[in-house]
Order: C-alpha cells, then sequence, then structure tokens
C-alpha cells in the first residue's frame, strides 16, 4: 500500500491593512496591523503572498480605497487564495459592501477564506457566517451613524461659539487667523470696488498687478473673486452649512477672529452683486463697448449698443428702430468732458449730502430687496417649469422690478456716496480722476449723474451736432 505523504496545497494570502486616519503618514496602525497579520498567516499554515495597505483611508465615508480593490483584482486573476486582515472591519463596515463582496465571491466559482486576528475566521459561505458578518456589519454601521451626529453636534457646536471651520484663507496670514499686512488691504479695496460700481475684473486685475495670488498660487478669475467676496469669513461672520448662524436673538455669531471688512460693506456688496443683471449674481465687467446700454433713442427710447464699421470706427446704434445712431469718436469724449464739467463745478461736493437713515431703515430696505431679488428667480424658475405662461411670468416680473426700482430709489443717496468715493469733487485735479476710472467705474458714475439720449439726425446729417446728445442730468 503506498503511504507516502501528499503535500497540503499551498494557500497565496493577500494581508489586508486599514487605519482611517493617519494624516501625518506614521504608519504606526498599519505596520502593527502588517505584522498581526503575517503571524495569522503563520498560525493558519498560509503564505503571506502581498501587501494591501490603505493607509489614511476610511471605509465609512465612501473614500476610495485602491490597494482594497487591488485585492479583489489579483483574487479575480487567481493570484490570491486567501484574505488576512485584523478585523472584517478593516474590509468593510457598510452592509452594501458586505453584500457586494459576497456576490463578488460567488462568482467566482471557488472559496476564499477570510481569516482575522480580532474576530477569527468570517465564513461567508454559510447561513450561520454569513449572520455572524452581518450581525457585526450592522453594528459598525450603527457606530458609524452615531459617530457622525456627534460629528455634526460638535460642529453646530463650535459655530456656535464662533469658532473658525477655515485653517488658511486668503487676506490672512498662512497658518493663523489674524489678517496679512499685504493681502488684508486688497481685500477691503476690492470691497470698495464693489460698492463704487466696479467690476470683478477690476478686481482680478487689481488683484494680480499687486502678484496677490490664489492661496494655490494661480492668478484670480471673476469666478473666484466672486465666490471669495461672498465668504462671511470676510466680515468676521460664522456660517455654517451655508448660511449664518445667529443666536437665540437671531443676531449673527460673531467669529473671535478679526475681520477684514465690516459688516455693513460686506452686506451692502452682497446686495450688489445679488441685484438683477449682473449675471450669475455677480456683477459683470463693462460691456464690449464703453457707452452700450447707457444711450437712449431719441426716436423709440429703445438703447444703443456698440459694433464695430466697415471702416473699423465704432457706432453706437439703435437696437430698437435701428434707425439712430452715432459714433464712438463724437458721443464718448462729449460725456467725458461733460462729467468732468459736472464734476469740477463748486457745488459738486453737494453730491455727498446725502439723507441720512438709520441703520435699521437701511438694513430693512437691503433685507427688501433680497427677498425681491429672490422673486424674481423664483418666477423665472416657476416659468421654467411651465407652472406660470409667459404673460404670467411678464406681468409678476413688471411688478417686482417696480418695487425694486422704488426701492433703490431710496438708496440711491447711498449709491452716490459710494459712487463718488475718493474723486476730487469741485476741484481741477477731478479731470485726472475720472480719466483713470475703470470703464465700469465710469458707467457707474454716469448712470449716477445723467440720463443720455441721442436725438435722430435730421437736416445735414453728415457733420456731428453735440445737441444731438441730449442730457437730463439726476
Amino acid at each position: 500500500m503506498d503511504t507516502a505523504h501528499t503535500p497540503k496545497p499551498q494557500v497565496r494570502a493577500g494581508c489586508y491593512g486599514r487605519i482611517s486616519s493617519d494624516p501625518k503618514d506614521k504608519r504606526e496602525g498599519v505596520d502593527r496591523q502588517r505584522e498581526d497579520t503575517t503571524a495569522l498567516c503563520e498560525v493558519k499554515g498560509w503564505t503571506p503572498q502581498a501587501f494591501y495597505i490603505d493607509n489614511d483611508r476610511s471605509a465609512s465615508n465612501g473614500q476610495a480605497r485602491p490597494e482594497w480593490e487591488r485585492l479583489l483584482g489579483d483574487i479575480e486573476a487567481g493570484r490570491i487564495d486567501a484574505i488576512a486582515a485584523w478585523d472584517q472591519d478593516r474590509s468593510w463596515r457598510m452592509m452594501s459592501e458586505l453584500e457586494e463582496l459576497r456576490k463578488f465571491f460567488d462568482k467566482l466559482g471557488r472559496k476564499i477564506p477570510l481569516a482575522t486576528t480580532g474576530q477569527g475566521d468570517v465564513d461567508l459561505y454559510s447561513p450561520t457566517g454569513v449572520l455572524m458578518a452581518q450581525v457585526k456589519t450592522a453594528v459598525s454601521e450603527h457606530e458609524i451613524a452615531m459617530m457622525k451626529v456627534r460629528m455634526k453636534r460638535a460642529a453646530r457646536a463650535k459655530a456656535e461659539q464662533g469658532h473658525p471651520h477655515w485653517r488658511c484663507a486668503f487676506g490672512y496670514l498662512d497658518g493663523t487667523h489674524e489678517p496679512d499686512p499685504k493681502t488684508a488691504p486688497l481685500v477691503k479695496a476690492a470691497y470698495a470696488v464693489i460698492l463704487a460700481g466696479g467690476s470683478l475684473k477690476d478686481i482680478c486685475r487689481m488683484w494680480n498687478d499687486a502678484e496677490a495670488w490664489t492661496l494655490s498660487g494661480k492668478p484670480w478669475t471673476p469666478s473666484l473673486v466672486s465666490s471669495f467676496l461672498r465668504a462671511p469669513r470676510n466680515a468676521a461672520l460664522r456660517s455654517h452649512n451655508g448660511a449664518i448662524v445667529g443666536d437665540e436673538d437671531n443676531q449673527p455669531v460673531r467669529g473671535t477672529w478679526p475681520p477684514l471688512v465690516d459688516e455693513s460693506t460686506w452686506r451692502t456688496a452682497q446686495t450688489i452683486m445679488k441685484a438683477p443683471g449682473r449675471g450669475s449674481g455677480s456683477r459683470k465687467s463693462v460691456r464690449r463697448h464703453l457707452l452700450t446700454g447707457l444711450l437712449t433713442c431719441g426716436r423709440c427710447g429703445d438703447t444703443l449698443g456698440g459694433q464695430w464699421t466697415t471702416t473699423k470706427r465704432i457706432n453706437y446704434a439703435c437696437t430698437g428702430c435701428h434707425k439712430v445712431s452715432v459714433r464712438a469718436e463724437h458721443v464718448e469724449p462729449l460725456i467725458y468732458d461733460l462729467v468732468i464739467g459736472r464734476l469740477a463745478m463748486p457745488d459738486a461736493v453737494d453730491l455727498l449730502k446725502a439723507e441720512l437713515h438709520d441703520k435699521a431703515e437701511a438694513e430693512a430696505i437691503r433685507l427688501e430687496l433680497n427677498e425681491l431679488y429672490g422673486e424674481l428667480e423664483k418666477i423665472g424658475i416657476e416659468r421654467g417649469q411651465r407652472l406660470l405662461t409667459g404673460a404670467q411670468a411678464r406681468t409678476a416680473t413688471d411688478i417686482v422690478n417696480d418695487d425694486i426700482a422704488k426701492l433703490e430709489r431710496r438708496q440711491q443717496d447711498t449709491e452716490r456716496l459710494r459712487v463718488f468715493a475718493d474723486l476730487p469733487l469741485g476741484k481741477p485735479e477731478v479731470a485726472a480722476a475720472v480719466h483713470s476710472l475703470s470703464p465700469d467705474r465710469f458707467r457707474a458714475v454716469v448712470n449716477v449723474l445723467m440720463t443720455i439720449t441721442i436725438a435722430p439726425v435730421g437736416k445735414g446729417g453728415k457733420t456731428f451736432r453735440p445737441e444731438r446728445v441730449q442730457v437730463n442730468w439726476r
């Protein structure tokens, strides 16, 4: 009789290790798991074929685990016969992941033993083994759910206490919550640009010229500037889940860090950037041509838009009747002269004499305007969902726009103060100051000062007549 011993087939094990949090990459936890799974293989008589380590990777938040996926790929390819892990929750912690693993094992057509140092063998091929794995997984899911509840509550408590939830931000020194002497003044200047009628492009130019790049070291773009200026953090207001946190009296919670700009300025800037016609809620750069939209047709009342002629000149033509036009080379210098002449007059300082309103009234106007801007967005959405007919949407829009116009007229004095900021009114130096304004800022000055109507050419149309430019001072 043949008594020769048949050698036991080799079992090639994949040793899997994972630690949820190791931000400094010390790897102490996964190194211990590597040692433990190696010892486990010795006990089981398995050969540690390869190690698969997902360090600083959570199994509870959907984060990718490339080494776990590599292990499954090697199992499918026939290079690994068994799994050794410290505990089953190193491999999965959600019931859906357990079910996916069972399906993966079923389609292989061969058994893959799974052993752990913490709970022994995990048998996913027997009803009792599956039940035990499911019970432990259910406990893990519950632990994760409770952990998220605690984390959310802690985050809310942190917000209510005004503690910051950011580490680095433009305008502050790296690694601190103290204003940066170089960039903090630029942030304050940016809000002044918005309040004075400037554009996001003006701010991009200002910051990029100062080589004050984004935190990633890239130049600023209008969309990045818009997002930054909306951050309540800049006014030391604490936000949580996208909303400013309020106390028991519904007053905003103050952050524990110094503001870059006062709250009133920040809120006014938000109102301006949310106003209709700003484009995605932010003030756009100047139109392609300086006076597009500022000139009114004296024939039909529509606006004039700039366009290039075949002779490579800019011409402003009516977008309605198409029968009134004027060359840029004639009207633009004239408007500059009119603006400079008005602002150089001795009584120009009276433009800054605003009717005083208390803060409560100003805040009430701001809040009401924000509500009306929201109503316009709602009308647009309801029209898109076909809840309103075109006629209904137009009627509703006209009503809301009338209410907005009334409120904006009440804010006109404040608008003057913002637009004329830093201009030497009533002094000869105002000419150079006006010429140095950005196109957007100049348009804002014109909007506050006057309305401009361009009369039809009439007789002798080949010669430009300045009287065709009819100005009504506001």
